[in-house]
C-alpha cells in the first residue's frame, strides 16, 4: 500500500513570521497600513515577484503587490487580474497556473498560483507570481504560507472596511485569525528556543518594548496572587499622556510615537526590574508592584524622573502625563482588574482637576 504524503508544515521562522504579521494586523486600524504589512510579509515569505489581492466589499477593491511587496492600486490591465478575477467569479478554492515556455520568447512566463477564500462564495482572492519556476516542494510550502496570509488578511480588512450584512461574517473571520494564531503559539510553545522568542514576542508592545495588555495581565496576576497569599502590599499606577491628539496633530505621528517612546521610558526607569509596566495602547500605561511604599510615593518618584528628562532632553514638546495610584488590599476580596479600573478613575479625576 502506497504511504500516505504527509500534509506540509511550515517551520518555526516562517510560522514565527505569520504570528508577528497577525499580531501587527490586530493592532493595526487602517487599510493601508495593514496592505504593507501584507505586502513586507508575502516577500519576506514566498520572494514573489508580483502579487495581487482582490476582495469583495461595497465595490471590487484591487491591490497590486510590487517585489518588494508595496502595495499599489491596481486595475483589469494588471497581469494577474484575470487569474484572480475567475477565481473571484466561479468562487473555487485554488487554481495553479503554468505558462509553459515555447519557440516565441514572450509566450514564456513566471509560475502564478492563486488562492480564495472561503472556497465557497469567496471574497477575497490573492494571486502571486515568481520569476522563476518552483519545484513541487517550494510550491506546496508556498501554498500554505499563501492561505494563511490570505485568511488573516480577509480578517483584517474586513474588519476596518465590513458593514451591515458582512459583519457576522467579519465576526468569523476575526476568530478564524484569532485561532489561526493561537494554533501557531500553541506549536510554537512546544518547540525550544524558536518557542520561548515567540511567546516574549506576543507579549510584548511593538513601539515601547514594554509588555502589552496581553503581557500585562499574564504576569501581574501571577504577583497579584503571591501577594494575598502573602498579604504583601501592592499598587496599581494608571498613566495617561496629555496631549498626544495635539502633537500628533501638530507635529506628525512620527514625533507623536517619539513622545509615546519617551514616557515609555520615564515610567520603566520608575519602578524596579521586577514589578510589570506595560503600554495597554494608545496614550495609556499601567503598572504593577510589589512595594512597601506609598502609592503617592511612587508618583512623586514618576514626577521627578519626568520633570529632569524634560529639563535634560531637547524635544519639540514637553512630556506631560496625569496618572492615577492605588493601593491594593490584599485581604479586600477584590480583583486585579478592580484596582486597575480604580486607578484609571484617579487617573482621570486627576486630568479633570487640571482642566478645571
Amino acid at each position: 500500500m502506497t504511504k500516505q504524503a504527509e500534509a506540509p508544515e511550515l517551520a518555526p521562522g516562517p510560522l514565527r513570521v505569520l504570528l508577528t504579521l497577525s499580531r501587527d494586523l490586530l493592532q493595526t486600524d487602517d487599510a493601508s497600513g495593514s496592505l504593507k504589512l501584507v505586502g513586507r510579509t508575502l516577500v519576506e515569505m514566498t520572494r514573489s515577484k508580483a502579487a495581487l489581492l482582490l476582495q469583495c466589499g461595497g465595490q471590487l477593491n484591487i491591490v497590486g503587490f510590487d517585489d518588494h511587496g508595496s502595495p499599489h492600486p491596481a486595475g483589469a490591465d494588471h497581469p494577474l487580474y484575470q487569474t484572480g478575477i475567475s477565481l473571484l467569479s466561479s468562487a473555487a478554492g485554488v487554481a495553479d497556473e503554468q505558462v509553459h515556455r515555447g519557440q516565441q520568447r514572450e509566450r514564456s512566463g513566471p509560475r502564478m498560483l492563486a488562492l480564495a477564500t472561503p472556497a465557497q462564495g469567496a471574497v477575497a482572492v490573492l494571486a502571486v507570481a515568481w520569476a522563476h519556476d518552483l519545484d513541487a516542494a517550494e510550491l506546496d510550502r508556498c501554498k500554505l504560507a499563501l492561505s494563511y496570509i490570505l485568511q488573516l488578511t480577509a480578517a483584517a480588512l474586513g474588519k476596518i472596511e465590513a458593514h451591515g450584512s458582512l459583519e457576522q461574517r467579519v465576526c468569523d473571520q476575526r476568530e478564524e485569525m484569532a485561532s489561526t494564531s493561537l494554533a501557531h503559539a500553541a506549536e510554537l510553545a512546544r518547540r525550544d528556543e524558536a518557542a520561548a522568542e515567540m511567546r516574549l514576542l506576543s507579549l510584548t508592545d511593538v513601539l515601547t518594548g514594554l509588555y502589552n495588555r496581553r503581557g500585562f495581565f499574564l504576569q501581574a496576576e501571577q504577583l497579584y496572587k503571591v501577594a494575598l497569599r502573602k498579604h504583601t502590599k501592592s499598587a496599581v499606577i494608571f498613566v495617561d499622556i496629555d496631549d498626544l491628539k495635539r502633537v500628533n496633530d501638530e507635529l506628525g505621528h512620527d514625533v507623536g510615537d517619539r513622545l509615546i517612546q519617551d514616557t515609555a521610558l520615564i515610567i520603566r526607569e520608575s519602578f524596579r526590574h521586577a514589578d510589570v509596566v506595560a503600554r495597554l495602547g494608545g496614550d495609556e500605561f499601567i503598572a504593577y508592584t510589589l512595594d512597601d511604599e506609598q502609592p503617592d510615593i511612587i508618583l512623586q518618584r514618576i514626577r521627578a524622573n519626568l520633570h529632569a528628562f524634560n529639563l535634560m532632553q531637547e524635544r519639540p514638546y514637553s512630556v506631560s502625563i496625569s496618572a492615577g495610584a492605588v493601593q491594593c488590599d490584599s485581604s479586600g476580596g477584590q480583583t486585579l482588574l478592580d484596582y486597575v479600573s480604580l486607578a484609571d478613575e484617579q487617573m482621570y479625576a486627576q486630568k479633570r482637576s487640571r482642566l478645571h
